[in-house]
């Protein structure tokens, strides 16, 4: 078990990182101003669930297999643009959440949403070596290791779970409040453009080197 100066200064930093709007974020929120938080609250619990096992993974050993191999990193880096690609086209297709009578309620499912977040974590090799190198500096050396990762880690993932909600949650009385549909579609419009990018930033991405 880390020490208590430890596990604060690894909470402090981590909810400055997470705070810091990106692509997971512009997803909570277009989902949350468009389809409400029914379909947001899942999708948060796809990204919790997605970094814990990014989170794991990385610190079994997978981001040195990213590291020493240009193939592996190439291959998860591809899968993960293409599936931001795929958000950020659905994105741009979204309808707004309040519908006239004759129109059918294309609202994602919740297992759609989930999916959906978990996925975006886990096919993104630059998350996977974040993890790889921000969790070990807080790891003391004397102490037993896995204990030690697995406790950052549920705090790593907790706290996004309390950011992401934040976030959820604001955006979704926003769109509450928002009654111009072109407004709705305007906000993730500009979501799925965002995603977009991030998913050619991946895409462009260099494999660090040894």
């Amino acid at each position: 078990m880390p020490q208590l100066t430890t596990l604060l200064l690894f909470l402090s930093a981590t909810f400055v990182l997470l705070v810091v709007p990106g692509p997971t974020i512009a997803l909570i929120i277009s989902k949350s101003v468009a389809q409400g938080r029914k379909v947001a609250l899942p999708m948060i619990a796809g990204i919790a669930i997605g970094g814990a096992v990014a989170a794991t993974l990385a610190l079994a050993g997978v981001s040195a297999l990213l590291l020493a191999s240009s193939s592996a990193f190439k291959a998860l880096k591809i899968a993960g643009a293409l599936y931001l690609f795929y958000l950020g086209f659905k994105l741009l297709m979204t309808q707004p959440k309040v519908l006239s009578a004759t129109d059918v309620d294309d609202t994602e499912t919740p297992f759609q949403s989930f999916r959906d977040g978990f996925l975006v974590m886990l096919f993104n090799p630059k998350g996977i070596l974040f993890f790889a190198a921000f969790v070990p500096q807080f790891i003391d050396p004397t102490l037993p290791y896995v204990s030690q990762a697995g406790v950052l880690i549920a705090l790593f993932v907790l706290t996004g779970m309390f950011v992401d909600t934040g976030y959820a949650l604001l955006a979704s009385k926003a769109g509450d409040a928002i009654s111009t549909p072109k407004l709705q579609v305007g906000i993730s419009r500009v979501a799925g453009l965002t995603i977009i990018g991030a998913g050619f930033v991946t895409l462009l991405s260099k494999r660090p080197q040894l």
